[in-house]
C-alpha cells in the first residue's frame, strides 16, 4: 500500500471504529509523536556503541519485520492494521539508497493487500512472509521492485488476535524454515473480529501432502517447500524466536522473556507413553517477569500491568554479526516495546541447556526517554549491525485488555503514519556499505564456499542458503574440504549442513565430523547422522552407530545429550548400553532423564528394572504403594 493510501486506510479504521462505537472526536486529527530527527536526541546506547537512522516515514510506517536479501535490497513488513483493521492495509515496502550514504532514501510497494502481516524471510528468487492464515510467497519476475507472483505456500493458521498469530519465518542452519507461533487467543471482548481458530495446516499445491491439526495445534512449526515437509515442533513462541551459531532454538512470551527448547518433538513422539509437563526451559537466572530498567519520560501504560518489569518481550535476536567486541558473541537481544527499550543477556552453558544472565546490572543495552519507541523486533545485518526496528505509536497494547475509556477514545492508531528502522554499531564503524555495493547474489559459487566461514552469521546462511539452491554438485569436493579442514568451527559447520542440503554429504565425511575438535561440530554431526542413518537405516548405518557410541564419555553435556536423544531411534545391544550408561553417569540433569525415557521400549528393556539396580534399592525395602 502506497504511502499517499494510508490516509484512505486510517479514514476506514476510522469509520469501523465508529461504527462499533469505539472512536471519539479525537479520531479527526490523530496525535503524533517526535520527528524522525527529534527521537534521535532520546536514546541512551550502551558505552562504545552509537546509534544512527537507517529508515523513518515517510518510506515506512508500523514496520514489524525487515530482511535484507544478497543483493542489498531492504524489504520491512508493514503492519498498519493492529490491532482491529483486517481490511487489507498491510504491505512489503522494497528500501533503496540510491546515493550511497548508508541511508534509505527511495521507498517501492513490493506488495499491498496483506490483512495483519508479521514477518519476511528471503526465499529463493522472492520473499516469505507470514500473514495469516497464510505464509505467501511474493516474487519481482520482470524487475520493477514488485512482486507480481503470489503464492499460498502454507494456509491454515489461525487469523486471531495479532499478538498470537503466526510469524517471523527463520531458515535454520539445518535448511528447514521455522515459524514463530503460538494458540490462538480466545476473544472475549471483540469476538467478531477474532473468533478465527484457525483449520488444518497444509500446502495447497499438494493436497496429498502432509498436514497438521487445526491451528498446528498452536505449537511452532517448521517446514521445507521444496520437499513437501511440514512437522509441529515440541514449543510454542509468541512474536519472535531466534537460534544460536550452533542451531539452538531460543523463544519469548510477553513476561517471558528467553527458554530454551531443549527436547525435539520427535523424540517425544517416539515414546507416547511418556508424558512430560513441558519441553522447554526458562533460562533467565534473574526470573520470569524479570525487572527491567526504562528511562522513558511520561511512560504510557494501558494495562492493568506491574511496572518496571517484563510485560511485552518480543523480537529475540542472537548476536551473530562478529563486528561488537567480546562478549557479545554470546549474546541474546530481547525488546520490551512497552518499557521502550532493548535488554541483553549474556548465555552460558548448563548442561544440556544455558544460563541467561543480565549483560548489565540495572540498566539497558537501549533504551529511550520517548514512549513512543516500540522496539518489536531485530536484525543482524551483512554488516554485524544489529538493525532495531521500532513499530513507533502511542499504544501497543490490545484493546482487548486495555480499559474501556482508553480503547474508546480513538487513540489505539496514533503513530500509525510513522515508524523507523535503527542501526547500532561500535563507535568508529564506518557508515553501512551494503546499501549500494552488496552482490553476494552474483559470486562464483567458489567464493560462496568461502563464506561458509565468514565471521558474520548473516553471510553464513546467505551463502548456505544460496549453494543449495544452485545446487552445484561440482562444488561438492571445496565443500568436503572445507567441512574437515576449515580453520573456522562455524566454517566446518556450515559446510556439514550445505552438503547435507545438496544430498551430497558422504557417510565418511560425517564420521570425520564426529572427532571434530569443536563440540558444537560434533553434536550437529551426531543430528545429520540421526537424519540420513538412524531413522531410515542404510548399509552405513552400522559403522555410524558404532562411531556414535564411542562418544558415550564426551566431555561436553550438549553432545553427550543429543547422543542419548538421537541413539533412541536405535534398539541394537550397544546403543541401548551406551544409553542406560549416558542415563546413570548423568543423574542430575532431569533433561538426560527426559531424553532416555523418549526412546521407543524394546523388547526385554526393563529401565526401571536398571535404575532400581544401579541406585543399590532392592525391591523389598520399597514402601508399598497406598491403596485406592
Amino acid at each position: 500500500m502506497r504511502f499517499n493510501q494510508l490516509h484512505k486506510s486510517t479514514s476506514i479504521i476510522i469509520t469501523l471504529l465508529s461504527l462499533s462505537g469505539l472512536a471519539g472526536c479525537e479520531n479527526k486529527k490523530t496525535a503524533r509523536g517526535l520527528s524522525p530527527e527529534e527521537s534521535m536526541s532520546t536514546f541512551e546506547v550502551a558505552g562504545g556503541f552509537r546509534i544512527e537512522q537507517v529508515a523513518a516515514e515517510p518510506l515506512i510506517a508500523d514496520p514489524v519485520a525487515m530482511e535484507i536479501d544478497e543483493n542489498g535490497r531492504l524489504y520491512v513488513v508493514e503492519m498498519h492494521g493492529y490491532p482491529l483493521d483486517k481490511s487489507g492495509s498491510g504491505a512489503v515496502k522494497l528500501l533503496e539508497d540510491t546515493d550511497g550514504d548508508g541511508k534509505m532514501d527511495k521507498s517501492t510497494v513490493f506488495a499491498d493487500d496483506l490483512v495483519l502481516p508479521t514477518g519476511v524471510m528471503r526465499w529463493k528468487k522472492g520473499i516469505l512472509v507470514t500473514d495469516p492464515p497464510n505464509v505467501l510467497y511474493l516474487e519481482d519476475t520482470d524487475g520493477d521492485n514488485k512482486a507480481d507472483k503470489r503464492e499460498v505456500v502454507l494456509t491454515g493458521f489461525a487469523l486471531a488476535n495479532p499478538q498470537h498469530n503466526v510469524n517471523n519465518p527463520l531458515l535454520g542452519i539445518d535448511n528447514w524454515i521455522y515459524l514463530g507461533h503460538e494458540p490462538a487467543a480466545t476473544a472475549k471482548v471483540y469476538t467478531d473480529y477474532f473468533s478465527d481458530r484457525g483449520s488444518e495446516v497444509y500446502f495447497p499445491a499438494h493436497a496429498d501432502g502432509p498436514r497438521l491439526p487445526q491451528n498446528a495445534l498452536g505449537r511452532s512449526v517448521r517446514f521445507s517447500p521444496d520437499k513437501v515437509l511440514l512437522e509441529n515442533l515440541s514449543s510454542q513462541t509468541q512474536f519472535g524466536h531466534t537460534f544460536d551459531p550452533w542451531g539452538h532454538r531460543f523463544m519469548v512470551s510477553n513476561a517471558h522473556h528467553i527458554y530454551h527448547e531443549v527436547i525435539a518433538a520427535r523424540y517425544l513422539s517416539r515414546n507416547p507413553s511418556l508424558l512430560v509437563s513441558n519441553a522447554t526451559e526458562s533460562v533467565s537466572d534473574h526470573g520470569n517477569a524479570a525487572d527491567v530498567y526504562p528511562i522513558t519520560k511520561n511512560p504510557e501504560h494501558q494495562l492493568l500491568t506491574d511496572l518496571g518489569v517484563f510485560t511485552a518481550a518480543c523480537g529475540i535476536t542472537s548476536y551473530t554479526g562478529g563486528l561488537f567486541p567480546s562478549p557479545y558473541d554470546s549474546v541474546t537481544f530481547v525488546a520490551e516495546p512497552v518499557g521502550n527499550l532493548v535488554h541483553a543477556d549474556i548465555l552460558r552453558d548448563r548442561g544440556a541447556t544455558f544460563t541467561a544472565s543480565r549483560l548489565f546490572e540495572k540498566k539497558e543495552f537501549l533504551a529511550s526517554t520517548d514512549a513512543w519507541f516500540r522496539p518489536v523486533n531485530m536484525y543482524v545485518g551483512p554488516d554485524g549491525a544489529l538493525y532495531v526496528v521500532d513499530y513507533y505509536r502511542q499504544i501497543i497494547e490490545h484493546p482487548e485488555w486495555m480499559a474501556d475509556d482508553v480503547a474508546r477514545s480513538g487513540a489505539i492508531y496514533n503513530g500509525i503514519d510513522q515508524g523507523r528502522i535503527y542501526r547500532i554499531v561500535p563507535e568508529g564503524t564506518p557508515k553501512a556499505e551494503w546499501t549500494s555495493g552488496l552482490r553476494l547474489g552474483d559470486e562464483t559459487t567458489e567464493n560462496l564456499v568461502a563464506h561458509l566461514a565468514s565471521p558474520n552469521g548473516w553471510w553464513r546462511k546467505n551463502a548456505q542458503r544460496l549453494l543449495i539452491d544452485r545446487n552445484d554438485k561440482a562444488v561438492v569436493p571445496l565443500l568436503e574440504k572445507v567441512a574437515t579442514g576449515s580453520e573456522s568451527a562455524l566454517g566446518r559447520l556450515h559446510a556439514l549442513w550445505t552438503l547435507h542440503g545438496m544430498s551430497s554429504l558422504s557417510a565418511d565425511i560425517l564420521l570425520s565430523r564426529l572427532r571434530d575438535p569443536a563440540a558444537g561440530v560434533r553434536e550437529n554431526a551426531i543430528r545429520i547422522a540421526e537424519a540420513l542413518f538412524l531413522v531410515n537405516p542404510t548399509p552405513e548405518s552400522g559403522r555410524i552407530i558404532d562411531a556414535l557410541t564411542r562418544l558415550q564419555d564426551d566431555p561436553s553435556p550438549k553432545v553427550r545429550y543429543q547422543l542419548l536423544a538421537s541413539l533412541g531411534f536405535v534398539n541394537t545391544p550397544g546403543a541401548v548400553s551406551v544409553r542406560k550408561a549416558l542415563l546413570f553417569a548423568n543423574p542430575d540433569d532431569s533433561w538426560m532423564q527426559i531424553a532416555a525415557l523418549s526412546a521407543a521400549p524394546s523388547e526385554g528393556d526393563n529401565l526401571l528394572e536398571e535404575v532400581l539396580q544401579n541406585t543399590g534399592t532392592a525391591r523389598r525395602n520399597m514402601p508399598l504403594l497406598p491403596s485406592v
